[in-house]
C-alpha cells in the first residue's frame, strides 16, 4: 500500500463527517465543498508524515477550522 492509498482510504472513510463539519462552519454547501477540497489538497502533501505521526482526523478538523478562519 502506498502513502496515497492510505490518504484515499482516509478520505473515503471520513468524507461525510468532514463535509458536515465544513458545512457547519460555512453554512453553505458549495463553500463547504471548496473549504474541504482546499484542506485536503494541503493535507495530501503532508500525508506520509501525518499518517505516521498520529491522529490525522484531529489534524484535518483543525485544518478545516484554521482554513475557514483565514
Amino acid at each position: 500500500m502506498t502513502d496515497h492509498d492510505g490518504f484515499r482510504e482516509f478520505v473515503l472513510a471520513r468524507q461525510q463527517a468532514l463535509m458536515r463539519m465544513a458545512y457547519l462552519l460555512t453554512g453553505d454547501a458549495y463553500l463547504a465543498e471548496d473549504l474541504l477540497q482546499s484542506v485536503l489538497i494541503k493535507i495530501v502533501g503532508k500525508w506520509p508524515k501525518l499518517s505516521r505521526a498520529g491522529n490525522p482526523k484531529a489534524y484535518t478538523r483543525k485544518a478545516l477550522v484554521n482554513q475557514y478562519i483565514s
